[in-house]
């Protein structure tokens, strides 16, 4: 395996198993134990690490080293809010150019919202989710708003998944209020949509303030 794909492999496996809520929040990774578990250089690690840093999902400390981003309830309280501003802004002439082919997507990831859900697939709710959102914004023509909107719509699925409750709690409001946001793009009613599309932001907050604890050490990933 060469430098580039060893470097990927690590950056794939700990972003899954942070989506996955394997590595708990504030967890310190060891190079040392990833390296000794691939028999590799520290080279690619370090690599994958900044990239890691770079989307949000660890952070790197003088003399510390890597460790799982620990945002505080605050932190995520404050990261949602400004996602919400975020996207609000970004969709604010969403019916001016969302597509009937977009709109058909969107009912097609809320049927595999609900899959994921059914079948406890964590990871892939989060991607679903990921995308819906990423497609409320396509339309979007500034590109800098567009931009930061994206980065705050994969920081705070970051957060969701280091503290959601998804493998224990049965509710379905988020593909129910997914299915009421495209009933409004499909009625072109902008102030419904934009009075739910920021409720549905802010109102998962008080859902990330404990955790799922099935953790691991970070060489144990690799082995």
């Amino acid at each position: 395996m060469t430098r580039q794909s060893m470097k990927e492999h690590v950056y794939q496996t700990i972003k899954h198993a942070i989506y996955e809520q394997k590595l708990a929040p504030g967890q310190k990774l060891v190079e040392n134990d990833i390296s000794e578990s691939l028999s590799i250089s520290r080279t690619p690690i370090r690599q994958a690490f900044a990239k890691l840093e770079d989307e949000g999902f660890i952070t790197i400390l003088p003399n510390k080293g890597a460790q799982v981003v620990n945002p505080s309830v605050d932190e995520i309280a404050e990261a949602f809010i400004h996602r919400q501003q975020l996207e609000g802004l970004a969709t604010a002439n969403i019916m001016a150019w969302i597509t009937a082919e977009e709109i058909a997507e969107l009912q097609a990831l809320i049927k595999a919202e609900q899959t994921s859900h059914q079948q406890k697939d964590f990871l892939a709710y989060i991607h679903i989710n990921i995308r819906f959102h990423s497609i409320l914004i396509q339309g979007c023509n500034n590109r800098f708003l567009k931009y930061n909107t994206e980065k705050m719509i994969n920081q705070t699925h970051i957060y969701l998944a280091l503290y959601d409750h998804f493998y224990q709690k049965k509710d379905t409001r988020g593909p129910e209020e997914h299915q009421m946001l495209v009933n409004y793009l499909v009625e072109k009613n902008q102030a419904l949509f934009s009075s739910l599309l920021a409720k549905h932001i802010t109102g998962t907050i008080d859902e990330y303030k404990s955790r799922v604890k099935k953790f691991h050490q970070a060489g144990e990933l690799f082995n």
